[in-house]
C-alpha cells in the first residue's frame, strides 16, 4: 500500500474525449458560444440552451489579412469573406502562419463558402472541437502527505528527495486546460498565465478552475511536497509553471457550478493552436494538454509539425474511447500520445489504443488537487487526462536536469527508456511501455532524435479471384457479384463501422438508393475516387478509376444507407498465339528474331523503334 494515510474518495472516470454530438441528440454539455467579435481573444464562450450552433471554418492561405496577434483587421480578404457569407470571428497568428475563424450559419452555407473561398486558393476546413474530461467526484482531505501509487510508480517505486530537483527551470512547462486554482494550498504559487490577457478581472482569469480540471492535472505534474499534507506532485512545487485556459469561462449559466457547467463543454482546435502560441511566447518548451476530439484537422496538424520542430515538447492523452480510434491533437506524429494503465499495470479499460500512442502511464484511481476555492481538497480521476501530466511532469524534471538536450532528444529517452508491457518492444496498447524516469535518464546518455513517425501504410486487400468484386469487413455483395450495400441495408447502419469494397469494374455506378447521414464535411461516407458522398447524392454515373470504394461511419446518426451497382465484365483475355514450330521461338508483330533463333530484338534495332507497336516473343526456353 503506497499510502502512508490511505484517504477514502470515489473514482471519477472520464467519458471519451473524441465523441461528436449527433443532430438528434444534444450532449450532456450544452453548447459554448462563438467569439462574436471580430476583436476578442480566442477564448470559449457558453452558448445558450435554446441556441442552434453556427459552424465554425478555418481559412488559411490568406495573402491580404495583416499580420497581427488577435483579432480581426478590416481587409479586403476579410470583407471578401464576408461576401461569401461568412463572419470573421478572429485571425489569430501562431506557428509562423496566419489562421482566420470563420462562423456560418448552416452546414450548407458552409458548403457554399468552402467552394467560393478554395476557388480563390484559400484552404478551408472545420474548426474542430476538443473535450476536457469531468470535474466531478467525492472530495477527500488526505490525513497526511499522500504519495500517489502513479508517482511512485514512474520513479520505480520511491519519489527522489527535494534536493533531486532543479530548483530553477530553463525548459518551462505549459499546462493548456480549465486553468489552475491558484489560491490551493498544495499547488505552487507562482505559477503565471502565458496569455497576458487572462488576467484576474477577466472571465477567463487562468487562477481560477471552475470545472477542477486542469487544477487535478496540475497538482499531478507539481503537487508541492513536504508540506506534510496533501499530495505530491512528479516534480513537487515544480516552478515557474505557465498556464492557458481554454474551458470554463465565469459567468456561464449556472455558476456557481453544478455538473455539468456549460463552461467546461469544449474549446476548438484553432483556440488550441493559439493556445500552444501562448505557451512558447512565454518561454514554455514543454506543453501538456489532457484533452483531445476525434476529428483530424490539418492546420492543426501542420502547427504542431511547426512547434515540434522548432523545440517544443507537446503531450497529451491518448483518449478515452476504450477503442483503437484517433484522438487529436495526441496522435499527429509530433505530439507524445499518452495511454493509461492501472496499479497493475494493465492498459486501462477506457484507453485508447492505436499505432499512434507513444507511452503509457498511471491514468485509474489518481489523487490530486481541486477546488473550489472556498474548500480546496483532492479528488480522485480516472482519465488518460490524468496518464498525460505524469509524462509532461517527467519531461520537466529531465529536461530541466540536463538542459543541453533537444526536444526530439528527451522524447526519445522518454520513450527509449520506459518498461516495456504489453507485446515485446512497441505496441499499440502501451506504445513503448509504461514511462520511467530512471530508464529515461540512463537513455538520455546517448539519444537519438526520434525521426518523425512515417504514415501509416495503407492496409493490404485480401487476393480478389480476377473477375469478382470483393468487401473487407461488414458491407455486402449481393445480385450474384453485381451490387454492394451498406450494413444491414435497407435497416439502419452500425455506427463505427467502415469497409472497401474493391475489383470494381471500371463502368459508370448505378446508385439504387443512397441515404447517408448529411452533416458538414459528411461524418458518415462512401468515398470513390477520393470524393466523399453522404446525404442523398451518391456516386451516379462515376468510375472507380482505382476500382475500389471505401465506407465510413461515425459514432453519431444512422439512416438507411446505400445500394451501388454495376455492370458485371468478363475477365480480360489475351489474343491466341498461332501455333509455333517445336523447339522454335516465334514473335507476333514488328519483333525480331535473329542469330539463328537464340536471340530476339526490338523493331529496327539498332536503331530508333518505332512508337505505337507490341509484340509477343513465345516458345522461349526455360533458361536464363
Amino acid at each position: 500500500d503506497c499510502h502512508s494515510t490511505p484517504p477514502t474518495h470515489r473514482r471519477a472516470a472520464e467519458p471519451p474525449t473524441h465523441r461528436r454530438a449527433s443532430r438528434d441528440s444534444m450532449p450532456f454539455v450544452l453548447f459554448l458560444a462563438l467569439l462574436a467579435s471580430a476583436t476578442a481573444a480566442p477564448t470559449t464562450k457558453g452558448r445558450r440552451a435554446n441556441e442552434q450552433p453556427k459552424v465554425r471554418l478555418v481559412v488559411t492561405g490568406e495573402t491580404n489579412v495583416a499580420r497581427t496577434t488577435r483579432g480581426a483587421r478590416a481587409s479586403n480578404r476579410v470583407a471578401q469573406m464576408a461576401a461569401w457569407g461568412g463572419n470573421v470571428t478572429m485571425t489569430i497568428r501562431a506557428a509562423h502562419n496566419t489562421f482566420t475563424v470563420v462562423e456560418v450559419a448552416d452546414p450548407n452555407e458552409a458548403r457554399l463558402f468552402k467552394e467560393q473561398a478554395e476557388r480563390s486558393g484559400l484552404r478551408v476546413e472545420e474548426d474542430q472541437r476538443r473535450y476536457p474530461g469531468p470535474s466531478v467526484a467525492t472530495r477527500t482531505q488526505p490525513l497526511a502527505k499522500e504519495t500517489p501509487w502513479g508517482i511512485e510508480r514512474v520513479y520505480n517505486g520511491a519519489v527522489p528527495n527535494a534536493s533531486f530537483f532543479p530548483s530553477a527551470v530553463t525548459h518551462p512547462l505549459c499546462i493548456i486546460d480549465s486553468g489552475y486554482l491558484l489560491t490551493h494550498p498544495d499547488l505552487p504559487s507562482d505559477a503565471t498565465a502565458a496569455d497576458p490577457l487572462q488576467a484576474p478581472a477577466g472571465t477567463m482569469y487562468f487562477g481560477g478552475d471552475l470545472c477542477n480540471h486542469g487544477t487535478h492535472v496540475a497538482g499531478t505534474i507539481a503537487a508541492i511536497g513536504g508540506d506534510g499534507e496533501g499530495v505530491v506532485g512528479v516534480f513537487p512545487g515544480a516552478p515557474g509553471l505557465k498556464i492557458v485556459k481554454v474551458f470554463g469561462e465565469a459567468g456561464q449559466l449556472d455558476d456557481p457550478p453544478g455538473w455539468p457547467n456549460e463552461a467546461c463543454g469544449w474549446t476548438y482546435a484553432s483556440e488550441l493552436v493559439d493556445a500552444v502560441q501562448r505557451c512558447v511566447d512565454s518561454g514554455a518548451k514543454i506543453v501538456s494538454m489532457s484533452l483531445g476530439g476525434g476529428g483530424p484537422s490539418s492546420t492543426e496538424r501542420d502547427a504542431f509539425q511547426t512547434f515540434f520542430d522548432d523545440g517544443i515538447l507537446i503531450v497529451a492523452a491518448a483518449g478515452n474511447g476504450g477503442s483503437s480510434s484517433y484522438s487529436y491533437p495526441a496522435s499527429y506524429p509530433s505530439v507524445m500520445s499518452v495511454a493509461a494503465t492501472d496499479s497493475s499495470d494493465a492498459k486501462a479499460s477506457f484507453s485508447q489504443f492505436n499505432d499512434e500512442v507513444d507511452i503509457a502511464a498511471p491514468g485509474v484511481d489518481v489523487v490530486s488537487t481541486v477546488g473550489p476555492p472556498s474548500d480546496p481538497g483532492y479528488d480522485s480521476y480516472d482519465g488518460t487526462s490524468m496518464a498525460a501530466p505524469h509524462v509532461s511532469g517527467l519531461a520537466m524534471v529531465l529536461w530541466n536536469k540536463y538542459p543541453s538536450y533537444t526536444n526530439a532528444e528527451v522524447r526519445t529517452a522518454l520513450e527509449g527508456g520506459a518498461e516495456d508491457l504489453g507485446e515485446p518492444g512497441r505496441d499499440n496498447e502501451f506504445g513503448h511501455g509504461l514511462a520511467n524516469y530512471q530508464g529515461a535518464e540512463m537513455r538520455l546518455g546517448a539519444p537519438s532524435a526520434p525521426p518523425s513517425p512515417p504514415a501509416p501504410p495503407p492496409p493490404s486487400l485480401p487476393s480478389c479471384p480476377l473477375g469478382d468484386v470483393c468487401a473487407t469487413g461488414p458491407c455486402l455483395i449481393t445480385d450474384g457479384g453485381s451490387c454492394a450495400t451498406s450494413p444491414d441495408f435497407p435497416n439502419l447502419y452500425p455506427t463505427d463501422e467502415g469497409c472497401t469494397i474493391y475489383g470494381l469494374p471500371p463502368v459508370g455506378l448505378d446508385v439504387i438508393a443512397f441515404d447517408v447521414e448529411d452533416y458538414y464535411d459528411c461524418p458518415d461516407h462512401l468515398t470513390v475516387n477520393g470524393v466523399k458522398y453522404c446525404g442523398t447524392s451518391g456516386p451516379a454515373g462515376v468510375v472507380p478509376s482505382d476500382g475500389t470504394m471505401t465506407w465510413v461511419s461515425d459514432d453519431g446518426v444512422t439512416v438507411s444507407g446505400w445500394k451501388v451497382c454495376w455492370a458485371a465484365q468478363p475477365p480480360p483475355s489475351l489474343p491466341p498465339l498461332a501455333p509455333c514450330p517445336l523447339g522454335d521461338v516465334c514473335t507476333t508483330g514488328p519483333c525480331l528474331i535473329t542469330d539463328g533463333g537464340s536471340c530476339a530484338t526490338s523493331p529496327d534495332f539498332p536503331n530508333l523503334y518505332p512508337t505505337d507497336e507490341g509484340c509477343t516473343i513465345y516458345g522461349l526456353p526455360p533458361v536464363g
